[in-house]
This record gives C-alpha cells, structure tokens and sequence, in this order.
C-alpha cells in the first residue's frame, strides 16, 4: 500500500497530537518511529489495531497508543483500526464472539438475557465472550496481516514494472 495513500487517509501528527485521551502520553507522541509508514510498522499496526478493535473492553485508544509507543510501531493505523469496534457494530461482534466462545467450550445451556439472570451466569457469559474474542482478534489480526502485506507487495512490484 502506497504511502501517498495513506497519508491521504490517516489522521495527522497534530490530530492525535491534540486528542484529549491521548494528552497523557505528552512527549512519547513525538517519537519518529510511531509516524513511520514502512511497511513493517505499518503491517505491526494493523495487527495491534485489529487484535484490540475486538477485544470487548473499555479504553482501548489508550491500550493501542500504549502499545504502539512501547513496540515502536505506527500509531496513527491501530487508531483507526479500533473504531471498527463501535457503538454501532459491538453488539453483532460481541455477539458472535459470545456464540464462538460457547461452541469453543461446548457451552449448551443457552442463557436467558435479561438483567435478573445477567449477574448469576456473568462468569459463562466472560468466559464464553473473552474465548470467542481471543480467537477472532488472532484471526482477524493475522489474516488482516496477511492480506496487506500481500497487496502492498504486489502494488510496490507493479509500481516498479511501471517505471
């Protein structure tokens, strides 16, 4: 992938820079390595952002800027890469990691949903969602991962055919 391209379509150093929830990280965000776009930072990011963006849990802006700063990655990718994880779209992840979890477990009862019986079976619903979680963030990650490095080699080898 380009990196014409995604310059075009990531947030800027100032952008994230000026975010509030970030502001803790102060003088960490001004690391070079964090802004690089090679493809190595970049496809690191990629996987940090799509392992977090499913992994039902509060703050994860914080955990992937953390990540990125100690890993030396790109920042900006799993940044965006988390938001696939929104208020719109948790439930049907959730909800399908919750099923993948019960079939991983061989979960049979089925729980009622409702808020009398949430708290006597919360430790099947967690472990039941934080198993089918963990597989799908090491398969959307890795498959993610794999996917682009395939395509930006690819393009990187058409753009030198071209020259």
């Amino acid at each position: 992938m380009p990196r014409k391209t995604l310059k075009k379509i990531l947030p800027n150093h100032q952008k994230i820079k000026d975010n509030k929830m970030l502001k803790i990280f102060g003088s960490l965000l001004q690391k070079k390595e964090i802004w690089s776009l090679s493809r190595k930072k970049v496809l690191a990011g990629v996987f940090i952002g799509m392992f977090i963006a499913f992994i039902p849990m509060p703050f994860q802006m914080l955990l992937v800027t953390l990540l990125a700063i100690i890993l030396n990655v790109n920042l900006p990718i799993p940044l965006v890469l988390i938001w696939i994880s929104n208020p719109i779209t948790m439930p049907f992840i959730y909800y399908f990691e919750y099923e993948l979890g019960n079939i991983l477990l061989n979960n049979q009862n089925a729980i009622e949903f409702s808020l009398d019986t949430m708290h006597e079976n919360l430790s099947q619903i967690a472990s039941s969602l934080y198993v089918g979680a963990f597989v799908v963030c090491c398969f959307v990650s890795i498959l993610s991962v794999v996917v682009l490095n395939f395509l930006w080699i690819n393009k990187v080898k058409k753009q030198r055919k071209n020259r």
